[in-house]
């Protein structure tokens, strides 16, 4: 009874010392620009992460279009948290959607550097790399054009929000949602037929 007794105190306080470890590890990860993924992992296996403490994660590099994605959005979510819009439940697809943005947005910002790079050294450059050049910037024109036609869909879906709180139907809006989804998926297929052009 008695080394039960005094093991209890022990484990409760390596228990919460082994937690608070975790969390400091946690947020110093995320603060160093790891992913959150990783930052979670920490919390609950904080001494195989103990590595990545000396090594910063990626840099977010925000695209083009990075203010305009944010800005219609912020619209749109101002949009939904309206009174008349209560019961408008849209929280995964909404959330898809800016993650689809974003992440559309961030192949933007890849292909601008690329192009940037290589327009450097234009002065050297073989016919097959100047053909690559050409058919990249038309694969990027075309993305950035349903990056904004997506974003102007987004503008449609505020007005369709104030529809549904005149009508009280949420179906279109949520219809409205999943196709803008479906559109920003189909970039790639675009932008792959664009290449082989």
């Amino acid at each position: 009874m008695i080394a039960t007794a005094t093991f209890e105190p022990l484990a409760y306080v390596l228990g919460i010392g082994y937690v608070a470890v975790g969390a400091a590890i946690a947020i110093v990860l995320s603060r160093r620009g790891h992913p959150s993924g990783v930052a979670l992992g920490a919390f609950a296996c904080w001494p195989l992460f103990v590595p990545l403490l000396a090594q910063r994660g990626a840099a977010p590099s925000p695209g083009p279009l990075h203010a305009r994605i944010a800005a219609t959005l912020l619209d749109l979510r101002d949009a939904m948290a309206e009174p008349g819009a209560a019961g408008l439940a849209l929280p995964d697809d909404l959330a898809g959607l800016v993650d689809d943005l974003y992440r559309a947005d961030e192949r933007l910002a890849l292909v601008d550097r690329l192009l940037a790079s290589v327009e450097l050294r234009a002065g050297r450059a073989a016919p097959g790399v100047v053909q690559s050049t050409d058919e990249l910037r038309r694969a990027r024109a075309a993305t950035a054009a349903q990056i904004e036609a997506v974003l102007d869909g987004v503008v449609q879906l505020r007005l369709q929000i104030g529809l549904r709180a005149l009508a009280g139907n949420s179906v279109p809006v949520q219809e409205r949602l999943r196709d803008l989804r479906g559109r920003l998926a189909a970039i790639d297929e675009i932008a792959a037929m664009e290449l082989h052009a």
